[in-house]
């Protein structure tokens, strides 16, 4: 059992609260970092009993302030970067989405290029970093597929955008050409490992009725098998445990530094005709009464090559039945009886 410490960042997040459980399970001590001290009792009741000894919590109201990171990373000797501003509602995408993703990150970088103790860092990121938004817009992909280490899109936060998911996706790659633009000039002594999701399924552990766990990237697959959206559904996914885990083992040095693309299917890519009849397949009682009988999806094919990340992290994804069954399960649990 390692007895390193790991500062995670957005803890109180769908992804951040999984990292810190998986995080801990591995063995490591956890500094949680909130932005609010009225969050810290909702996730210490969130927390199994055994792991509250092993976290400490750590407010900072603004991530991206100069020098906010300046007295959190005493002792540290990983740091997992889960936050990110996402679902704001907002008319000024630069102050809210494009500057706080390029400053959090130089906030952050800066900081613990101070801390010798700091061995690793590992950022989440976003598949849609990778395609430009143009091509979001349009359901058309220039590449047949994607792979980790493509070029991503580049954005200033001085770009304007339309709607909030194009100016969330833009700071995704902000953050990413910060971080890398930062090692580059900086060298600093700890490597950075950059994990990148594609649509994140699965039990939402913090979540209390079915209406929270409803959200983000869930509500993707949820409203599709409630029936209550039409949209068009990218041919993603990837189970949330497998997210996590991923986390947690990026912070060994057998895992290089560079991106991983995260996606259970990789080259054969998520088929969303399946996910009705796994629902029917593990709840047939719910269908009618909860889930959809007939959904019918309109799907766009986009795929991501997930072979590096099972190579560097050996391991094999969670399908897209275990994430629909996974999902669907907890949805059902969260239901009034």
């Amino acid at each position: 059992m390692t007895c390193e410490l790991v500062l995670i960042t957005g803890v109180s997040s769908f992804v951040g609260f999984a990292v810190t459980l998986s995080t801990l399970k591995a063995g490591y001590r956890v500094r949680a970092v909130v932005r609010r001290e009225s969050q810290i009792e909702k996730l210490k009741q969130a927390l199994p009993s055994q792991f509250l000894a092993q976290v400490e919590f750590s407010v900072i109201p603004n991530l991206g302030a100069a020098g906010a990171f300046e007295s959190k990373l005493e002792s540290v000797d990983h740091i997992i970067h889960v936050a990110s501003p996402v679902n704001i509602q907002t008319d000024n995408f630069k102050r809210d989405y494009l500057e706080p993703s390029r400053d959090i990150i130089l906030s952050l970088l800066t900081t613990a290029a101070k801390f010798p103790s700091v061995k690793r860092i590992v950022i989440t990121a976003s598949f849609s970093a990778y395609v430009p938004i143009s091509e979001f817009a349009a359901g058309k992909f220039s590449r047949d597929v994607f792979t980790s280490d493509d070029e991503i899109c580049h954005y200033s936060v001085d770009d304007e955008f339309q709607l909030g998911l194009f100016a969330y996706a833009a700071s995704k790659s902000i953050a990413i050409d910060t971080a890398e633009g930062f090692l580059k000039s900086n060298s600093p002594s700890f490597e950075t490992v950059f994990l990148v999701p594609s649509f994140v399924f699965g039990p939402n552990k913090l979540s209390k009725t079915a209406d929270e766990l409803n959200k983000g990237s869930n509500a993707i697959l949820l409203n599709h098998i409630l029936g209550k959206s039409k949209d068009p559904l990218l041919t993603l996914s990837v189970h949330i445990d497998d997210v996590a885990q991923a986390h947690v083992l990026a912070l060994q040095k057998s895992v290089l530094a560079g991106r991983y693309l995260l996606d259970s299917e990789g080259i054969a890519s998520t088929n969303w005709l399946d996910a009705l009849p796994f629902v029917k397949k593990y709840y047939p009682e719910a269908i009618s009464s909860v889930f959809s009988e007939d959904a019918k999806p309109f799907s766009i094919r986009i795929v991501l090559d997930n072979e590096k990340a099972k190579r560097a992290f050996g391991i094999e994804f969670k399908s897209f039945e275990e994430q629909v069954k996974d999902t669907a399960g907890f949805y059902l649990s969260l239901l009034p009886k």
